[in-house]
């Protein structure tokens, strides 16, 4: 009698179970699922705002001539670099020059008129002095003397301020920089004081200029720190200093705010648009005690019930803590619940997850599971 060949197959699997010490059922249990994490943070005191600005140089004028007269040469147009001391225009000269020699010709004219004076009056003296002459007329050549004197000292005055005159026909640049503005062409006729060059420093660093609403301004922070990025320079990024709070609103309600660049930042130039990231003061009610930070993306929404984040335990276990969801700025949310700082809860993907799951942490070794 023969035994099936499926029962005998079936014995002999049976035997060299039973005999085999090593043998043992597979173990079916699923690993840890892998998840992204986050450390709980306490809320800052402050809050994070982008606002556009303005790149302004730090040191700006708007340049003139103190005399009126013709312009004759402007050597530098609208965008164009300069050095301290250089020519940027100059008026036609000849009337200031004119009026420079006519003045030294009257200088020397008292001068000479002074000499004559003072030679009689020393003749007068000596005849005196031999009972030649009266009291009186001694008493008048000192007065011509005198006279003579101030004479002298008006010529020298009107030389001076000839000469002053005349060197304001040439406007120069009072420090190294880039014209803004040109107010006036060749041959154009202007007064004292009106404006020809509007003239922006190229070497006393840069300010930015933005505007801060209302509600925000009673907690902008004097001398605090902020980052402002350049879009014109691939959003390079330096730091600035806050160096003057406004305290005239514009006409939208919004109040000036300067910063100064701290550093050099390569190609950078006046009227380019930056962006500032600002820290503000938070309002004390939107950032308790006991409020938290937490990635956006780690809130879960039940259908019913307050929003929640998935929590790991010391062995990595999943636990659901119910939270308050104060505020949400930047990718993150202000939160209050049974939190602590510093613990981990899911970052990412809190949806493929549930509570009770054990979880290993990416980019961690899994043998801390084993």
């Amino acid at each position: 009698m023969e035994f099936p060949v499926v029962l005998v197959t079936l014995f002999t699997v049976l035997i060299l179970a039973g005999c085999s010490p090593g043998f043992e059922p597979t173990d079916t249990t699923a690993p840890p699922r892998v998840v992204d994490v986050a450390s709980v943070e306490p809320a800052e005191a402050v809050s994070r705002i982008t606002l556009p600005g303005r790149v302004e140089s730090s040191r700006k004028t708007t340049l003139s001539f103190e005399v009126p007269g013709q312009v004759g040469d402007l050597a530098l147009d609208v965008g164009d670099a300069f050095q301290r001391g250089d020519t940027l225009a100059k008026l036609n000269g000849e009337r200031y020059q004119l009026a420079y020699e006519r003045s030294q010709a009257s200088e020397v004219e008292a001068r000479s008129d002074l000499a004559d004076a003072q030679r009689e009056l020393k003749r007068l003296k000596r005849l005196r002095q031999g009972g030649h002459t009266s009291e009186a007329t001694l008493e008048n050549a000192e007065a011509v003397v005198i006279g003579a004197r101030a004479r002298v000292d008006s010529a020298v005055a009107s030389r001076k301020l000839a000469a002053r005159d005349l060197e304001q026909t040439n406007l120069q640049a009072p420090f190294y920089g880039t014209v803004a503005r040109r107010y006036t062409e060749p041959g154009q006729r202007v007064a004292a004081n009106q404006a020809v060059f509007d003239l922006v420093s190229n070497g006393d660093g840069f300010d930015v200029l933005i505007w801060v609403p209302e509600n925000m301004i009673g907690r902008v922070l004097a001398e605090s720190v902020q980052l402002v990025s350049v879009p014109a320079l691939d959003s390079a990024q330096a730091i600035a200093r806050v160096t003057h709070i406004g305290s005239h609103a514009a006409d939208g309600n919004d109040y000036p705010v300067i910063l100064r660049i701290v550093g050099p930042m390569a190609g950078l130039r006046s009227g380019m648009t930056a962006e500032i990231l600002f820290e503000i003061r938070a309002d004390s009610a939107s950032a308790p005690v006991d409020s938290f930070r937490v990635p956006l993306t780690s809130l879960l929404y039940p259908v019913q019930g307050a929003p929640r984040v998935l929590r790991l335990d010391d062995v990595s276990q999943l636990t659901s803590v119910p939270v308050k969801v104060l505020s949400v700025a930047g990718g993150e949310a202000v939160v209050t619940g049974n939190l602590q700082v510093g613990q981990r809860v899911v970052a990412r993907g809190v949806e493929f997850v549930s509570v009770g799951d054990r979880v290993s942490v990416l980019g961690e070794s899994p043998e801390r599971f084993h």
